[in-house]
């Protein structure tokens, strides 16, 4: 799993108008909260936060938060709040997990390898589901699951219960919730 931190900063003030300025600064107010910890009110410099956005794409969203010079906390990107028409980020949630704390998230399904069912039938290779449930503690969660679709014929499918085997973690989704399917 990769290993993204993310700088933050304490802020006193709270509310559109101080948010407002934050922005205008090129930084975005942020919050960070979990299961042990009472919700603390941060902000962390946009280009900082474009960057590792980017470093994630289409990865489990897991990076280390670090407040200051305080200590760096494990956390899941759980909302990031953008602007409609800009496209600008307004505000990012960061959940904070312990490392002994089982965790349910959804993780990034790749499909790898060409379809039979593409390359001879004409078919074209369908997303059902582009991620799936997992419940794991934090060290056994993956980037995201690679699945080998390449004997697929036209009408085939992949369910979840196919899926690979993750160590230390299990599927929450249905067993024959499909994950992939070849369509003429």
């Amino acid at each position: 799993m990769k290993q993204l931190t993310i700088n933050a900063t304490t802020r006193k003030e709270g509310g559109s108008a101080a948010s407002g300025r934050l922005r205008k600064e090129g930084k975005i107010p942020a919050i960070a909260y979990g299961k042990s910890k009472d919700p603390t009110k941060l902000f962390v410099d946009s280009s900082e936060l474009r960057v590792a956005l980017r470093e994630i794409g289409n990865s489990t969203p897991i990076v280390k938060v670090k407040e200051g010079k305080g200590a760096v906390r494990t956390s899941i990107i759980q909302e990031v709040q953008r602007h409609a028409i800009t496209d600008k980020y307004l505000h990012v949630d960061f959940r904070e997990i312990a490392d002994d704390e089982v965790v349910q998230l959804e993780v990034p399904v790749h499909a790898v390898g060409e379809p039979w069912g593409v390359k001879n039938e004409g078919g074209t290779l369908e997303y059902v589901a582009h991620s799936v449930a997992i419940r794991s503690l934090p060290k056994n969660i993956p980037d995201y699951i690679e699945s080998d679709v390449s004997e697929l014929k036209v009408g085939d499918l992949i369910h979840i219960k196919e899926l690979p085997v993750i160590d230390g973690a299990e599927y929450m989704d249905h067993a024959e919730q499909p994950v992939f399917t070849v369509i003429k």
